[in-house]
């Protein structure tokens, strides 16, 4: 980049003119590089989510287990309780919580 000036009467002219800068930086493309760090993150953050969703189905798992108690509470879909297999760990709260107020129905 070439810079000028010339002054004409009272008039101050800058002229510019498009040319190699030395020693510049260059073009640099930091999209390839901010879509992988955007693609890492948003996976860490579907990871913490589904984690934290995880956690809270588990916890109300405990929490009917424990309601559940009255001598006659079937676990045997237990194992199907894991974070690989959400869809189970949902039928598996379902049915526990039908099966506790079943129990509480028939205590009225």
């Amino acid at each position: 980049m070439f810079y000028a000036s010339i002054k004409v009467k009272e008039y101050s002219i800058n002229v510019i003119e498009d040319s190699r800068v030395p020693l510049s930086a260059g073009v640099s493309d930091y999209s390839g590089i901010m879509t992988i760090v955007v693609l890492v993150v948003l996976a860490l953050a579907l990871i913490v989510m589904y984690g934290l969703w995880f956690r809270a189905h588990r916890k109300r798992i405990t929490e009917l287990s424990v309601m559940g108690i009255d001598g006659n509470l079937d676990i045997k879909g237990m194992d199907d309780v894991s974070i690989f297999h959400p869809l189970r760990t949902m039928r598996f709260e379902n049915e526990l919580e039908n099966r506790v107020v079943e129990g509480t129905a028939r205590g009225v």
